[in-house]
């Protein structure tokens, strides 16, 4: 290389010398470019962490907004079923507690009998459909809780009433039923309850609800003057037979429980009364659970 090169390179790259110092000068340049590039690289890393934790925050704000919703909607549900419950509920209590005394102290023959009657049978029916709205709009506070807390909820309505002191008693693995299950031993705990009103001549009932292994049992006492052997009869009767009409309430219970592929028996209380018990097979909790969201779902 000339004297006229090493001038030019010199005032080129700023080096006077060797070509040691052009080429350490090069190297001095490259490292400059990799920190520019490693500083770039990591800048669009936190550019892409700054970016995933915006999403994470965004889908933490839409699921908070969703939970809420759904407290909001919860809470106007229950205030609606309390409202329901100690209003209408309690008035269809009352009138069929009215209705009931009028039916007693009534004469068969009397014209307005039959209206009489068919009238306290609709404030039952609604009084059924009011529990159930109840029921449906309160949810289950505490998986496998709902049907005991609505057979003390049905007690305490009897109690206000001063129809009956009835107690209730739950045992066993408690756990959430099909709702169709859950459903029809509330009807056939009402009906029971008013059979023992009408009938029994009682002062005090009892329902047990008892889970067990692949069943549930339920049952209705009193401690009135009830035939064992007549109420087994009833309940094993698919239709009225000649001088035994009347105790709609028991076939009713019987027909409840067939629908159920469960099994109902009549015997004395002891101590005194009639027992009625009603076996039921249930699911298994996972099964349950899947019944439930299929019907959910069912159009």
């Amino acid at each position: 290389m000339t004297q006229t090169d090493d001038a030019r390179l010199a005032q080129l790259v700023g080096v006077r010398g060797s070509k040691t110092g052009y080429y350490a000068r090069w190297r001095g340049t490259a490292a400059d470019l990799k920190r520019a590039l490693a500083g770039w690289s990591e800048a669009e890393r936190r550019a892409d962490e700054l970016v995933r934790r915006n999403e994470q925050i965004r889908r933490a704000r839409e699921h908070l907004a969703r939970v809420r919703q759904a407290e909001m909607v919860s809470a106007e549900r229950h205030r609606i079923a309390r409202d329901l419950h100690d209003s209408v509920a309690q008035s269809l209590v009352g009138i069929g507690m009215h209705l009931e005394w009028c039916q007693r102290h009534t004469d068969p023959d009397a014209p307005g009998y039959d209206r009489l009657v068919a009238s306290k049978e609709l404030a039952r029916a609604g009084l059924g459909w009011v529990r159930s709205a109840v029921d449906e709009l309160s949810g289950l506070e505490q998986p496998g809780t709902g049907l005991g807390q609505a057979l003390r909820d049905l007690a305490a309505d009897f109690r206000a009433a001063r129809l009956l002191r009835v107690s209730v008693r739950v045992s066993g693995d408690q756990r959430q039923l099909p709702t169709a299950v859950e459903h029809s031993l509330f009807q056939i705990s009402q009906e029971g309850l008013w059979n023992v009103v009408r009938h029994a001549e009682a002062s005090r009932a009892w329902l047990s609800l008892a889970y067990g292994d692949g069943q549930v049992r339920l049952s209705v006492a009193d401690d009135g003057s009830s035939d064992p052997a007549l109420a087994a009869r009833y309940l094993a009767a698919r239709s009225p037979t000649a001088g035994e009409a009347g105790r709609h309430g028991l076939r009713n219970m019987a027909e409840r429980t067939a629908e159920l592929d469960g099994v109902i028996r009549a015997r004395r209380r002891r101590g005194g009364g009639l027992r009625i018990t009603v076996s039921v097979p249930v699911p298994p909790p996972h099964q349950a659970a899947a019944a439930d969201t299929a019907d959910t779902a069912a159009p």
